[in-house]
């Protein structure tokens, strides 16, 4: 990254990864909440969670880049930009399937490109191990799966490539 040489450290590319997959904890939360996978339930829907709300990722993001910025830490600056970016970007890929609640707090509403509220359909009552295997059969024949693969690819590319 020519603005910022550093940038190609792996602790910084880790934290842009990890954003896009951390808003998914609340799997885990909403796992130990009903006892069973969230998509195996129409009662807990995970992406009406707080951490599913894209604007609270960018005040967080803001202050964070703000007070890196007050410190004079053009890491932290660095790490709340790719933070930013990872959540959106799973964000961004969310809204083609079920959707997300791009206006909380103004409006609890999901939006999505082509189906909101539309889950991957997997029957209820499976165990953990049945319920994830069936999921990542279904979701490899999802057209979210081969946009989030062509965007990786073009990515690892442009990494090897600058």
């Amino acid at each position: 990254v020519k603005f910022y040489p550093h940038a190609n450290q792996p602790r910084f590319w880790i934290v842009g990864l990890l954003a896009a997959v951390i808003v998914d904890l609340d799997d885990f939360y909403a796992f130990i909440k009903i006892g069973r996978p969230i998509g195996a339930t129409k009662d807990v829907d995970h992406r009406k969670f707080i951490s599913h709300a894209p604007f609270l990722h960018l005040w967080l993001a803001v202050l964070v880049f703000a007070a890196a910025a007050a410190v004079g830490s053009s890491d932290w600056q660095l790490y709340s930009g790719l933070y930013l970016v990872g959540m959106w970007t799973h964000f961004f890929f969310d809204s083609f399937g079920y959707g997300i609640m791009w206006l909380w707090p103004a409006r609890n509403r999901l939006y999505s490109f082509f189906r909101p509220g539309v889950r991957l359909d997997v029957p209820e009552n499976l165990s953990v191990f049945q319920y994830w295997t069936t999921f990542i059969k279904k979701y490899f024949k999802d057209f979210t799966f081969y946009l989030e693969s062509v965007v990786i690819i073009l990515a690892v590319l442009v990494y090897f490539t600058s």
